[in-house]
């Protein structure tokens, strides 16, 4: 089974993230695959990216990460890094449909799109440091470019999991919608309308902020050897 799908009707594509059983969860074999599904959608104007089974995804694979050293770990960061920096620079406006949750690496997943649009039902958070770990796929400065550092720093240290409208007020999500995947497929339909190369220049000059993905794969790296983080993964994955 593909673990991602693509769906396209004319300028609008679906990138659907198939691992339902797994809550949709990013592992490495994840990542390449939407990689692969985003460069052959090189001349769609739209591209929508949603879950199957009704759930965005729960994050990063904690079972690959539990048996990474630091080493693999650090390495782990920066490929999740470079992918969500790929996502965000795509050459097509991207809507995340956010259904059911979309907790750390979801939660960046959905943070890499352009825009975001989720229920009042939807569970969403950073909830890394709630697993002894850290946000190591870019969510932290793409909160702080969103809703400003101290939104970050109160999404990534309290670890909260907000609903919908929480999100919505602190900028998060953009709409709130009782159906996200019809919504984005409506707005999707008139966003396809725009010009392409206005689009790519539009997103190429919003692009320009620096920020150190090698400094956060070194601390992701470092975070996952440590003995809280080894537990708490260990006694997560028993549950």
């Amino acid at each position: 089974m593909d673990v991602v799908r693509v769906e396209r009707k004319d300028k609008v594509a679906h990138i659907i993230l198939n691992r339902p059983e797994k809550k949709n969860a990013l592992s490495p074999d994840v990542l390449r695959e939407m990689e692969s599904a985003l460069r052959s959608l090189g001349n769609a104007s739209v591209i929508i990216i949603r879950g199957e089974g009704g759930f965005f995804s729960a994050g990063g694979d904690l079972s690959v990460m539990f048996t990474a050293s630091e080493a693999e770990g650090r390495q782990f960061s920066k490929n999740g890094n470079e992918f969500m920096d790929f996502l965000q620079d795509f050459g097509a406006i991207t809507i995340a449909a956010i259904e059911g949750g979309a907790y750390g690496g979801g939660l960046e997943l959905a943070l890499s799109c352009d825009l975001r649009v989720a229920s009042a039902q939807t569970k969403m958070g950073l909830t890394e440091v709630n697993l002894g770990l850290i946000p190591g796929w870019g969510g932290l400065k793409r909160i702080a470019r969103i809703s400003g550092n101290g939104t970050a720093r109160y999404v990534a240290l309290t670890g909260k999991v907000m609903d919908g409208n929480e999100a919505f007020a602190l900028g998060l999500v953009n709409y709130v919608a009782n159906d996200p995947v019809q919504y984005s497929e409506e707005l999707a339909s008139a966003l396809s309308q725009k010009s392409i190369e206005s689009i790519r220049r539009i997103k190429t000059l919003l692009g320009k902020v620096e920020y150190s993905s090698e400094l956060e794969a070194k601390l992701f790296g470092e975070i996952l050897e440590t003995p809280v983080a080894r537990a708490t993964l260990e006694k997560f994955l028993k549950k």
